[in-house]
């Protein structure tokens, strides 16, 4: 049988995943600590399953822009035009169409690197090439756009379109004004759009004053990505949205466009879109409670790592739900985790499953219970500590 090559040359399991089957097969379940699903560690708004009661939520109206009455809320709440907004049932979805939108077969988008390995399938799936610009650490300043890299990339690629996210998940780390200013210029002079991730922008932990949000930049073809997966830890009601905005003109016929791919999916579903309304009054408030959560979790994860002469480093962290980990590398990362697993019953993602560009690093998911987090903290401490005695 001949398949597309769309879904790369491999698709068996990695040893990672194989040795955690393994364990599953015995009745063993390790802390994960890269666990990234709100619904398993006690994150969830009140008042969902009201909003869900409404009769209007078993009422069909086709719309390929989604609902008016949820879009109306999304401007009122994060400004623009109700006719702005695109609802999917992702923002992964929604990656899809502005890859349908923005790129023929073989064209290229560039991609943050370190940066969530899900754009390569996702741009693969879509049979576009991810093509990669570099992210900087700078100690203690955080990360920072290679500019000179992504106008390299962009150049080198002859890209339609560069990702931003903001913050990037893993690194954290939100897009700052003066690199918006020249990525803006750029795209202009290039006719390059941008696709703006900012589902975890509410979630700021270390971040100072200079960032601000993608959605609504009017200098060149914008479109922003988010949703109640991270906004109101609701991936389970699959719904996200899009704004357009830039340069009348060119938002317009963008507009027009998206409008005739969404209408051949048709995917949110309406109970969602239709609960909406009543349910982002109360984000802000939400998004306070868990803010407390990673602060609380980043905070520990200082305590347990960090310190005058540790061999370990928790990065700095801007915002978002993750923290990268540097570590002494006794045994690299693959022998790590692998280890980790096994001996001291904890899972945990590598730096090399975001790109890193070195070895050395582990990625912490901040939502865990508190308990949870520092429990597991300690475990990979002790553990990688007995590795280099």
């Amino acid at each position: 049988m001949r398949y597309s090559s769309r879904l790369g040359p491999r698709v068996e399991a990695n040893a990672f995943a194989r040795l955690q089957a393994e364990l599953a097969g015995r009745g063993a379940v390790p802390l994960n600590m890269s666990d990234s699903n709100p619904t398993r560690h006690g994150l969830s708004p009140s008042g969902v399953l009201g909003a869900l009661s409404d009769q209007g939520c078993l009422a069909y109206r086709p719309d390929p822009r989604g609902l008016e009455s949820a879009r109306s809320a999304l401007a009122g709440r994060f400004g623009g035009a109700a006719s702005s907004y695109f609802l999917s049932a992702s923002t992964s979805e929604a990656y899809a169409w502005l890859f349908k939108l923005l790129c023929d077969p073989g064209d290229a988008v560039l991609v943050p690197k370190p940066g969530y390995p899900l754009f390569d399938s996702l741009a693969g799936l879509e049979s576009v090439r991810a093509a990669p610009y570099r992210l900087e650490y700078r100690h203690p300043d955080g990360w920072y756009v290679d500019l000179d890299d992504l106008r390299r990339a962009a150049k080198a690629s002859e890209a339609k379109a560069v990702v931003l996210i903001n913050p990037n998940n893993p690194t954290g780390s939100y897009i700052r004004s003066a690199e918006r200013r020249e990525i803006v210029g750029l795209c202009s002079e290039l006719g390059m759009a941008i696709i703006a991730d900012e589902v975890f922008y509410p979630y700021a932990l270390e971040a100072d004053d200079d960032r601000g949000r993608l959605a609504g930049e009017e200098a060149c073809l914008t479109f922003a990505l988010d949703g109640l997966s991270k906004l109101l830890c609701l991936p389970q009601l699959k719904l996200g949205w899009i704004r357009i905005s830039g340069p009348r003109r060119d938002a317009e016929e963008a507009a027009t466009r998206l409008e005739l791919i969404a209408d051949t999916y048709l995917s949110a579903g309406a109970p969602a879109m239709n609960a909406l309304p009543r349910l982002l009054p109360g984000a802000d408030a939400f998004v306070g409670a868990v803010r407390g959560r990673l602060v609380s979790n980043l905070a520990a994860a200082r305590a347990v790592f960090d310190g005058v002469g540790s061999p370990y480093r928790a990065l700095r962290c801007d915002g978002g739900w993750t923290a990268l980990l540097e570590f002494p590398r006794y045994r690299g990362e693959e022998r790590t985790i692998l280890g980790l697993l096994e001996r001291a019953s904890v899972a945990v993602q590598p730096g090399y499953f975001f790109d890193m560009e070195r070895d050395g690093y582990l990625a912490l998911s901040l939502i865990l219970e508190p308990e949870a987090f520092v429990d597991g903290a300690s475990r990979i401490r002790n553990y990688i500590d007995s590795t280099g005695s």
